[in-house]
């Protein structure tokens, strides 16, 4: 009898081990249903969502993911480490949203991506340090954006960067040392920014023509500013028409002295002010001193001269 209790027992167990087994199979394959938003479709490693009126980059899905698409939706915004469950992206297509601001941590984690689409969206400015992550990045879209300053070593970390489109933002100059810190840039777009082709130009000039071959829609970039030169090409500009640029201070250098100027006109001002109060400070403690009372002290007279007793007539001798 003890026996087939036994043997009841432990076929129960068996019975449950399975059970449980079975039910964390069934959870499993429900996350695993879970892991692809209901708008979208996923298939190894590949998430698609075009035109699903999303608000917010999607989250929970397989951190496998390669290839995430989602343009032409209605992300505002890219959050601090909107990425970083997925070390594996390599493709990230976000163009065709209403983007206006990227966290300077966004792109955390992502060293693997290797193509970034921003075009089409809402952007007039990038932190600096933004894409420092990116260090494997090959292709960079930011056109059709409204991007007025691309700040000092904004793409220094992408070192391996060979495309770069930045047309058609509100672009009127660009820091040539941002181009000679991309050593393998193959195409980079321009066109549609409203250039000044003016002496501050002309560093930027001096690259594209040493590197004509990697400048795409020559003959669209145009300048903007100073009116005569309004729709011409920036490429057709002669080298020798910036020879007088030497004899000028640059509009940098020319903020620097005036600075200079007002802080020694300010630091004279004050010193003039700390001397004067110092003389007129001297001046009330004289008027002062010359105004209190002076007493004078009455000399003790000596006792045999000055002590007479009673009415004594003084003796005169002969």
């Amino acid at each position: 009898m003890a026996d087939g209790m036994e043997y009841i027992y432990h076929q129960d167990s068996k019975g449950f081990v399975k059970l449980f087994i079975y039910w964390i199979l069934i959870s499993l394959s429900g996350l695993q249903i879970l892991s692809c938003p209901d708008v979208c479709s996923c298939h190894e490693g590949l998430l698609v969502c075009y035109g699903k009126g999303l608000y917010f980059v999607p989250e929970g899905m397989d951190d496998d993911t390669h290839t995430m698409l989602l343009a032409y939706n209605k992300v505002t915004a890219l959050k601090t480490l909107s990425f970083h469950k997925y070390p594996r992206l390599k493709h990230l297509e976000l163009q065709n949203n209403i983007i206006s601001n990227i966290d300077s941590q966004a792109f955390q984690h992502l060293q693997n991506l290797s193509y970034l689409d921003l075009s089409s969206n809402q952007l007039t400015t990038l932190k600096p340090e933004v894409f420092r992550p990116l260090s494997r990045l090959t292709t960079l879209n930011l056109g059709n954006n409204r991007i007025v300053r691309l700040p000092g070593g904004v793409l220094d970390h992408l070192i391996n960067l060979r495309i770069l489109y930045l047309h058609n933002n509100a672009l009127p100059g660009l820091r040539v040392d941002v181009l000679y810190k991309l050593p393998v840039l193959e195409q980079l777009r321009l066109d549609g920014n409203p250039w000044v082709c003016t002496c501050q130009i002309q560093y930027l000039l001096s690259w594209m023509i040493d590197n004509a071959e990697k400048i795409n829609e020559k003959e669209r970039t145009l300048c903007g500013v100073p009116k005569y030169l309004d729709q011409y090409p920036v490429m057709e500009i002669e080298r020798e028409s910036f020879d007088q640029c030497q004899h000028f201070f640059t509009l940098f250098e020319y903020l620097y002295f005036l600075l200079i100027g007002m802080a020694l006109f300010v630091m004279s001002i004050l010193l003039c002010l700390l001397a004067g109060s110092v003389v007129v400070c001297y001046e009330r403690l004289l008027l002062r001193a010359q105004r209190r009372p002076r007493v004078y002290k009455k000399k003790t007279a000596r006792k045999r001269e000055s002590i007479t007793t009673g009415h004594r007539i003084p003796e005169c001798r002969m």
